[in-house]
């Protein structure tokens, strides 16, 4: 989604706001380092997923080891919502 001069995106944890930015893949790169804070990235695969089209996206995640059984991403706490911010100021 390309973004406008009225559209933020929020990085969310859970359903708490933690984070803003102007551009969806500064938001995104924000997710990913709070993510990979917690735990090593050499560890895990990350991807994101368009979970609702130009509106959500989820970080996906999945540990790194043999194929096979157990190797499927699954959701993390971080996603990034796009939302149409208030501008010109209260009145």
């Amino acid at each position: 989604m390309p973004s406008s001069p009225t559209t933020a995106y929020v990085v969310m944890s859970g359903d708490t706001p933690i984070a803003v930015a102007t551009v969806l893949g500064a938001a995104q790169s924000d997710a990913l380092t709070r993510q990979t804070q917690w735990d090593s990235a050499d560890r895990w695969d990350y991807r994101w997923d368009e979970y609702q089209q130009g509106k959500v996206w989820r970080l996906m995640q999945r540990r790194k080891g043999p194929e096979g059984k157990g190797r499927r991403y699954s959701w993390s706490a971080y996603s990034v919502h796009a939302v149409e911010s208030l501008s010109g100021g209260a009145r």
